[in-house]
């Protein structure tokens, strides 16, 4: 967010009047140069041995005061989001009393950032001052060969105040310079840092033979697919575990597979792929025999209308939510799908009707309100496959016998993969996918997997027993 906001700011202050006279500056340094040398050659050489001085100093403060700035950023950067994070939480906060811990951990930030600030301007007053002496010092010497010159009538006094004045306007863009060289040094750090937003690539991209989502009539067929997280996305210090190994299933058109499995053994990693958030490290996901990779990106999540039990709300209203579904849906249509998600008697007793705001995170809503928004919002999108990833998991056994109901309006007549912890709600699946350590490892219906007494049966029995 420092990225996209101060860096911004920061190039856009150095797009300034000030930034934009430097231009008309080095040009007048230049034929000033040029005319000094036409007026009396030898003092200019004098005040030219001056330069490089100067550009001594600039060099080491250059690289002083840009580390400096880039420190000043990285610690802002670590003090906003710190910002964000007690923000975003503090019913944690409150809840466990740790306010004035939170309180503390921002003020490190908070006096890093002080510091690292105070720095980058000590190296800027050091640096001002520097120039000016060594531009005094060059009209020190101008003064000593002018007088030289003037006893020895080479140079009249007015000569000489004319040069000196040549040499004010010649020093006059260097001391601008010094000015606002903090302002550069710190628009070089933002230019840097938002090149590397820039210079990012995304890695899924629609392949050149790309065809939009087929009109399916079989289903989606999982092929020996295996996938390994990239390291930045799940770190650590050996060698990673593949999250899915081989898995290779089918999804019925029109009909309701159920994936049930342990936390961890890929079910969820198994959804992101289907939603190409993830290129497969091998094997293949086939949508009536076509290839994902060959399918547009847009067009098949178009298609695909996902359920979980991270439930995202914008801060809106009721309509903004459920009409993210799908943009240009009318009232009518909204209102029709809230009905199917058992949550019209809900939103007719607000007194704002759809444009009731919901809060941040939906944080006016219940749980079980948010949830049924979101199978509105899902069913507003009218997709051919829907995904629920325990999309209950996290309501009570009256909310979830209430919302299933509305899960079953929005499955019926759709091809489905349910992802369950509670194993009550999918014995009407027809068939059931036991993952365990990212492979399958039975498959069948409710009744064949309990007669199997395998490891369905176990975690059946576990829950019921």
């Amino acid at each position: 967010m420092v990225r996209l906001t101060s860096d911004i700011n920061n190039l856009q202050s150095l797009i300034s009047a000030n930034m934009l006279s430097m231009i008309g500056s080095i040009i007048t340094f230049i034929f000033v140069w040029i005319y000094i040398f036409i007026l009396n050659w030898q003092m200019a050489i004098a005040i030219t041995i001056t330069f490089p001085f100067m550009f001594l100093i600039y060099r080491i403060f250059r690289n002083r005061i840009h580390n400096a700035f880039r420190a000043a950023r990285a610690s802002q950067a670590q003090m906003s989001n710190q910002m964000q994070n007690t923000l975003t939480q503090i019913d944690l906060i409150k809840s466990y009393t740790n306010e004035e811990f939170e309180e503390q951990r921002f003020g490190t930030f908070a006096n890093q950032n002080k510091q690292d600030m105070i720095r980058a301007t000590q190296n800027q007053a050091l640096f001002s001052p520097l120039i000016d002496f060594v531009n005094y010092l060059g009209t020190a010497i101008i003064l000593a060969f002018g007088a030289y010159f003037v006893i020895h009538h080479q140079l009249t006094v007015g000569q000489l105040v004319a040069y000196l004045a040549y040499i004010g306007m010649l020093q006059g863009p260097i001391r601008a310079f010094t000015q606002i060289l903090n302002q550069l040094q710190q628009s070089l750090v933002s230019y840097g840092h938002v090149m590397d937003i820039m210079a990012l690539r995304p890695i899924i991209v629609d392949q050149p033979n790309a065809v939009p989502f087929p009109a399916m009539t079989t289903g989606v067929q999982l092929k020996d697919v295996s996938f390994t997280y990239p390291e930045s996305d799940q770190p650590s210090t050996g060698t990673i575990p593949a999250a899915v190994s081989h898995v290779s299933f089918n999804i019925p058109f029109g009909k309701t597979t159920a994936l049930v499995g342990h936390s961890g053994s890929g079910k969820t990693t198994l959804t992101k792929l289907i939603d190409h958030l993830y290129n497969l490290d091998a094997g293949d996901i086939l949508f009536d025999g076509r290839p994902i990779s060959q399918i547009q990106l847009q067009s098949l999540r178009e298609n695909i209308a996902i359920v979980s039990q991270d439930i995202y709300m914008l801060d809106g209203s009721i309509r903004d939510n459920v009409r993210y579904g799908r943009s240009k849906a009318t009232d009518d249509e909204i209102w029709q799908v809230i009905e199917m998600a058992d949550i019209a008697d809900f939103v007719h007793g607000l007194p704002q009707g759809l444009d009731t705001q919901i809060g941040e995170r939906g944080v006016k809503l219940s749980g079980g309100q948010k949830q049924r928004l979101s199978i509105a919002r899902a069913l507003l999108k009218n997709a051919q496959l829907v995904i629920l990833d325990e999309a209950t998991a996290s309501l009570d056994n009256e909310s979830e016998k209430t919302i299933q109901h509305a899960l079953e309006n929005l499955m019926q007549s759709r091809t489905s993969l349910v992802i369950a912890h509670r194993l009550s709600t999918i014995h009407n699946a027809d068939q059931i996918i036991v993952m365990d350590h990212g492979q399958v490892v039975e498959r069948g219906t409710h009744t064949e997997l309990l007669a199997a007494n395998g490891p369905y049966a176990k975690l059946y029995n576990a829950q019921f027993n």
